[in-house]
């Protein structure tokens, strides 16, 4: 499940606007059915499919860049996008006798070209599975065998990394490969990529998809039990695009003959925050965006001095990475406004090191969302949002908090915790051949998210935690996120992440593991000083600190804490052995 969580320093761009909704000057949170509403009106979901959508802005500045490679300067125009698109459209109907409906898988990190593969696919009435290129060649078999996908397309560098997977599989899949440098060549027995969307094809259009066929199948992160495909229409996923598109949301500046927004893209377009908020969005917003393939420190940072970007989205992990290394100056904040994090929590001291480090009223949005829902709560600029909250319901959305044992009550009070309930144009239609998993995502049409939080009198929304990675200390429930944040405070912290253990006499007990910064050292009974003086007494870390070189974590930034656990578990077992 993706999480998007987010806040942002207040600004009053858009007073004047809720002003003229509200002679008081305060925004007014409708509610209606024990359900939380936007305060603004609802927009409008155009009946188109995603292709249809996103070019129809690319005639107002065919030539401009839509798509640049970091790495190799490697570039597409709009027009060039929407030519290229067409040619694979027919190219894959042609060559490998693809039907609608049949599934193109990508496996591909983020290159410009990601974009024809999608929007070609898509124009062929064909469905796109995302998969993650850095997941072990287990884990793509799985999800290649999960959606039967009929076609693979990935680069030269992983064409042997996709043999072997194909292999697994016991089954022949065409594999078409992507050259991203000059010097690769296209291995025996591979198609070449290049040829596909440089050939004109003599083949009819086929008619477009239903909007609320299915487009899109990414996959769950997995981060407390097995991953499963997310089904998304072209129409949810326009609904999204539309939703954080809004200048109220996402307040990008025009294109114009004489300027044109640039932004990084770090994060995986095969994550739903990636393909939604990044790629498909900056797309229709006519913006030049700039693939970055894997991040490493330097491309990163050269990008920003390079390409000068007003907006960036990022997950937390990059945050804390700009706020705590010490290679990250100034210059690199010099033309930045503001950041984007989600997929993860980003607490209030964490933004605070960040806008430090910057020396400037750099401003940090936040809000919320899932692969399922890719986004639910966004800050609106205008409204004073408090420090920690992940802001408030957006447009086509309604949401309730239940009690965790009770999805059919009411929404309950204000400061009182419990499971969100959504629904919106945004959500998804199921999960791939699950049926049953469908059914239990849903209680009357309300889509239960899994996640435990709270709102406040003004219906600002704060995250604890996953209901699953609650820890259970003599019945009290202690939210991981909570105690990491804290950790990371410490001086010398560089990241944190918290499990629960087993505990003979409590149930269970937090453990935390920690990175530190370079030459540094911390005195870990020290830090246990420091916890056990900022929390309640069952929230201490009882089960004890390690400190690890590096913690592991999703490509999206969600900690691995199933994994880390299951690690724990293991070294219990091998220590009572011996």
């Amino acid at each position: 499940m993706f999480r998007f969580t987010l806040r942002v320093k207040t600004t009053d761009l858009f007073s004047s606007f809720l002003k003229t909704n509200n002679s008081s000057g305060f925004v007014r949170i409708q509610r209606a059915a024990s359900a939380i509403r936007c305060h603004l009106p609802n927009v409008n979901v155009p009946a188109l499919t995603v292709p249809e959508f996103i070019f129809q802005n690319f005639s107002k500045h065919p030539h401009k860049t839509a798509l640049e490679c970091a790495e190799t300067g490697r570039r597409y125009t709009f027009e060039e996008v929407r030519r290229k698109s067409l040619n694979l459209n027919k190219a894959l109907r042609q060559k490998f006798h693809l039907k609608q409906k049949d599934i193109v898988a990508l496996v591909l990190p983020n290159i410009p070209e990601y974009a024809i593969c999608l929007l070609g696919a898509l124009q062929a009435g064909l469905r796109v599975t995302t998969v993650n290129p850095f997941g072990t060649a287990d884990e793509i078999k799985s999800q290649l065998q999960d959606t039967e996908a009929k076609v693979i397309i990935t680069t030269c560098q992983l064409g042997e990394f996709a043999d072997t997977v194909v292999q697994r599989l016991q089954k022949q899949i065409p594999i078409v490969t992507i050259k991203t440098e000059v010097t690769n060549t296209i291995a025996p027995g591979k198609v070449n990529f290049q040829e596909l969307i440089d050939t004109v094809c003599d083949l009819n259009d086929v008619c477009p998809s239903n909007t609320h066929d299915i487009a899109v199948i990414p996959y769950s992160s997995g981060t407390t039990g097995k991953q499963k495909g997310v089904l998304h229409s072209h129409n949810t996923l326009i609904a999204t695009v539309v939703a954080v598109s809004c200048k109220t949301l996402y307040p990008l500046k025009d294109t114009t003959d004489n300027f044109q927004e640039t932004t990084p893209a770090v994060l995986p377009f095969f994550h739903i925050y990636g393909l939604t908020v990044v790629l498909l969005s900056q797309l229709y917003s006519l913006v030049n965006i700039i693939t970055i393939s894997k991040f490493t420190p330097t491309l990163f940072l050269d990008s920003l001095l390079k390409y000068k970007p007003s907006t960036m989205c990022l997950v937390p992990p990059l945050v804390l990475f700009m706020a705590n290394n010490e290679s990250v100056t100034r210059a690199h904040f010099e033309f930045l406004e503001a950041i984007y994090s989600g997929a993860a929590p980003l607490g209030a001291s964490d933004e605070l090191k960040l806008v430090n480090r910057s020396g400037k009223d750099l401003k940090i949005y936040q809000g919320y969302g899932l692969t399922e829902a890719p986004v639910v709560t966004a800050f609106y600029q205008g409204v004073d949002i408090p420090s920690g909250s992940v802001g408030r319901a957006i447009q086509n959305t309604q949401m309730k908090i239940v009690p965790v044992d009770n999805p059919k009550a009411d929404h309950l009070g204000a400061n009182q915790p419990g499971e969100l309930l959504c629904k919106g144009s945004q959500l998804m239609l199921g999960y791939y051949n699950k049926d049953k998993e469908s059914a239990d995502a849903f209680v009357d049409g309300w889509f239960k998210t899994g996640d435990l939080v709270y709102m406040d009198k003004a219906n600002n929304m704060f995250v604890q935690d996953r209901l699953k990675e609650l820890i259970k200390v003599k019945g009290y429930q202690v939210p991981p996120a909570e105690l990491e944040e804290l950790i990371r405070t410490y001086p010398n912290v560089l990241d944190a992440v918290v499990i629960g253990i087993p505990h003979e006499q409590y149930g269970e007990v937090p453990r935390a593991y920690l990175s530190v910064k370079a030459d540094t050292k911390i005195n870990l009974q020290h830090l246990d000083e420091f916890i056990a003086s900022k929390v309640s007494k069952y929230k201490r870390i009882a089960g004890g600190f390690a400190i690890v070189d590096k913690i592991p974590k999703t490509a999206s930034g969600k900690y691995l804490r199933k994994d880390i656990k299951l690690q724990y578990m293991q070294e219990m077992k091998q220590s009572s052995n011996l």
